[in-house]
């Protein structure tokens, strides 16, 4: 996800000196934090796709039902900055967005590991959308993003990631503004995160505090082993807090 947003965190872990090879994450541990952005009934039969850094995604697990989830490590849309070693959320997409949106990760993934930075990586990408090869979503449909942590670049002028405890939805909405739907970025209401030049626009619903509470103690384990994993994959009082400062798209 690439919020939109600066919020006032402290941040976790150090961007001093952070390298921008990355490194495969052990398999076990990419499953499950991958798998942790369904709901528990979708999980089973997702199809799950594993990241070599120096190839890409590969398919690891075949899946039925049409969703497809990755751990994400490059936030492409950003600033050349933001191809760092320290980034990752996990996301699954439905049938529709892994026909589309999804593959702008996959082309990035592999576009990277051919040594392209993310600047050359955007220009790649974008300069296909819309085209008959690489259609936008021809429906409305749905990313789940309810796992337990984020760790992403929220604004392209501040390319320190920030972690997050921040389940959520993203339903595909093209376009569209929070003026036309009455968003209020960061809300218990919808509201919109807008992308340059508006292919992967995104209406987000927040979980409730009930739910997101759940989570956190339904994941409690995994959440445990990717702190000891990486140090900046740690969670504490603030990483659950969010509190924007300003608003606005990120421009390409």
């Amino acid at each position: 996800m690439r919020l939109a947003f600066t919020f006032v965190l402290i941040a976790v872990g150090s961007a001093a000196q952070t390298p921008t090879v990355l490194d495969s994450m052990p398999e076990t541990l990419e499953t499950r934090y991958a798998l942790s952005a369904l709901p528990p009934h979708l999980r089973a039969d997702a199809t799950l796709q594993l990241l070599d850094p120096k190839k890409g995604y590969s398919v690891k697990r075949k899946g039925t039902n049409g969703f497809n989830c990755i751990v994400v490590r490059s936030d492409w849309q950003f600033s050349e900055r933001s191809f760092r070693n320290d980034i990752y959320w996990s996301v699954c997409y439905d049938l529709e967005g892994s026909k589309t949106l999804l593959q702008d990760y996959l082309t990035a993934a592999e576009l990277r590991a051919q040594g392209m930075d993310a600047r050359q990586v955007n220009q790649q990408i974008t300069k296909k959308f819309n085209t008959a090869a690489y259609p936008n979503p021809s429906r409305i449909g749905v990313a789940y993003m309810i796992a337990p942590i984020v760790r992403t670049v929220d604004d392209r002028n501040v390319p320190e990631p920030k972690t997050m405890n921040m389940p959520h939805y993203m339903f595909y909405a093209p376009n569209v503004k929070n003026a036309d739907i009455g968003g209020k970025p960061l809300s218990q209401y919808p509201f919109m995160l807008s992308m340059s030049p508006g292919r992967d626009d995104y209406l987000i619903m927040l979980v409730g505090e009930a739910e997101k509470a759940k989570i956190l103690i339904e994941h409690k384990d995994l959440l445990a082993d990717l702190c000891s994993y990486r140090e900046f994959l740690c969670t504490n009082d603030t990483t659950r807090m969010q509190m924007p400062t300003k608003t606005g798209a990120p421009q390409q």
